[in-house]
């Protein structure tokens, strides 16, 4: 498998991720139905291959262990991401993450509050402090691809 390959499955993943799962989780009333949407967000994506999960791709700060490969088109000056996590909960919330900013230009991503549009799925009273510092490595992670 290549990179190339992953982002073509994964782009209609995260599209679909943003245009029905984040309205149904913004709309989920209870921690139970939240989380089980989470977990349904891991499944969706496909896994980074073991040969390409090289360590300069982990998340530092996070609570188990994540992968974040990115591409940029720099003819049409879009953010690609990739991303895979042990843990199905952590990979829900980096797919709900990558959703927000995949496909992004330069300009976009650098403007974009990604903790403010994360804060609106009101996710974060229901996680451990160390999943939330996880979700602020990722989030740093993200804006520092930027050119």
């Amino acid at each position: 498998m290549t990179l190339d390959q992953l982002l073509a499955d994964t782009k209609p993943a995260l599209s679909q991720i943003y245009a029905e799962d984040l309205p149904e989780l913004t709309q989920a009333k209870d921690w139970q139905s939240k989380y089980r949407i989470l977990m349904q967000l891991g499944r969706k994506l496909p896994p980074i291959p073991e040969k390409m999960k090289q360590p300069s791709l982990l998340v530092k700060g996070c609570e188990s262990r994540a992968w974040l490969m990115h591409y940029y088109n720099q003819h049409q000056d879009q953010h690609f991401f990739v991303l895979d996590s042990e843990a199905r909960i952590v990979k829900g919330l980096m797919a709900i993450m990558l959703s927000l900013v995949n496909g992004m230009s330069n300009t976009e991503l650098k403007k974009f509050e990604l903790a403010q549009a994360f804060d609106k799925l009101n996710l974060k009273p229901y996680l451990s402090q160390s999943r939330g510092s996880g979700l602020n490595a990722m989030m740093a992670r993200i804006k520092d691809c930027c050119h």
